[in-house]
């Protein structure tokens, strides 16, 4: 028996998931998302409130979805970006344009209830656990309070995050690159101003960095070996801020407070096949990368925005996910290649390495055409564009 008939359902109701069923919202498909969690729509003010930085490719997007005016007057805009070595003398700096930042801070909590607020209920099961999904048939089994129900979907679209459920489900192979880090991840309190300048500096631990916040506080991501992680998690307050001034330095002052600390492992993962039957996987649940580049959100959103782009133009069928493959492979390689060199040139040991490194960096200052392309692609305008990175809005579909 079947609960629910469906054309599109969504598994996540996290960024990737909710995004995707605003931005389908408007197009003539019957869509259904299911959350393991039931939505809030309450902001709390927290010091330790975790936080993603936005490209201005993503800004675009969720301007086109409507969820950016609920979220303007929240963000920190990334004025300067600044990339350091540790030890090291080069250094550079990406200046943004006038009244175009680099980039845009915001507090998670604030994109999830901006996103949750605009969702239709009637579309939502929540809570909702996904416990067995027929790939080839496009039927999904969830646990809900109530009991089990069973949706039948002409596509499913996978937007659970790295741990998947729905790729173990489908018995799809990863690749797993493991860094052998830990992300320590926590918000510094600053004793003075930090001028809406980002830093990425690159440790002989990993690399530290530090996002500018609302209230004089910035966004810690720190990669450190396992050991190391639970050492800096164990420190009183005092003793971290210590180790992370001496680690980063007095270019944003005197670090004055530190929030709580949670720490998570740091791995790359790849799933072996995107489009499997009728199931579709985007964001974490396709790729998950590095947090060094800041990379990881603006990259699933753009495959959300292609996805629907392509659903929208060529309707439910294999042709649609066919040009979404198409049309996502070089940006989706370019992010990953971009973001997996950086640690790997950033960490290896090899003689002489350093001294490269140091010369690489002042070379990328004084290379606009260099310093220009990395900021291309960083901005998330690299590859195919979606439609509503560049304004064009999503027009309902004629045929499916």
């Amino acid at each position: 028996m079947t609960d629910y008939n469906t054309d599109i359902l969504i598994i996540g109701g996290g960024l990737m998931g909710a995004s995707l069923m605003l931005a389908l919202s408007n197009a003539g498909f019957k869509v259904l998302l299911v959350d393991k969690k039931s939505f809030s729509t309450v902001s709390d003010l927290d010091f330790d409130a975790r936080s993603l930085a936005l490209s201005p490719a993503s800004k675009r997007i969720l301007e086109m979805l409507n969820v950016w005016p609920l979220l303007h007057n929240v963000v920190t805009p990334i004025e300067t970006i600044h990339v350091s070595e540790q030890r090291c003398f080069g250094s550079a700096r990406l200046h943004s344009e006038a009244d175009n930042p680099l980039g845009y801070v915001v507090e998670m909590q604030h994109i999830n209830r901006a996103l949750h607020q605009l969702l239709n209920p009637e579309q939502l099961i929540v809570p909702g656990q996904l416990t067995a999904l027929d790939e080839h048939e496009g039927r999904a089994t969830i646990k809900t309070p109530n009991g089990n129900v069973t949706v039948q979907a002409s596509l499913i679209v996978a937007a659970d995050g790295s741990d998947s459920y729905a790729r173990t489900l489908c018995g799809l192979k990863t690749k797993v690159k493991d860094y052998a880090q830990c992300a320590v991840v926590a918000n510094i309190g600053l004793a003075r101003n930090h001028h809406n300048c980002a830093f990425e500096r690159f440790t002989t631990t990993g690399p530290l960095a530090l996002l500018p916040l609302t209230n004089k506080r910035a966004a810690l991501v720190w990669a450190v070996e396992p050991k190391e992680a639970q050492r800096l998690q164990a420190l009183d307050e005092g003793e971290f801020l210590i180790h992370l001034q001496r680690a980063f330095g007095y270019r944003l002052g005197r670090f004055i407070r530190v929030g709580e600390r949670v720490s998570y492992p740091l791995r790359q993962v790849l799933v072996s096949e995107q489009v499997i039957g009728r199931v579709v996987f985007v964001g974490n649940a396709a790729h998950t990368l590095h947090p060094v580049a800041g990379q990881g959100f603006n990259l699933g959103l753009r495959d959300v925005a292609m996805l629907a782009q392509c659903l929208v133009k060529e309707g439910l069928n294999d042709k649609a996910l066919a040009l979404y493959l198409q049309s996502r492979r070089h940006d989706q390689t370019a992010i990953t290649r971009l973001t997996d060199g950086l640690i790997e040139l950033f960490t290896s040991q090899l003689p002489g390495l350093g001294l490269a490194r140091a010369i690489g960096l002042i070379a990328m200052d004084n290379m606009p055409l260099l310093k220009n392309t990395l900021t291309r692609y960083a901005r998330g305008f690299g590859g195919v564009i979606p439609d509503l990175v560049c304004g064009i809005a999503l027009h309902p579909q004629e045929n499916t």
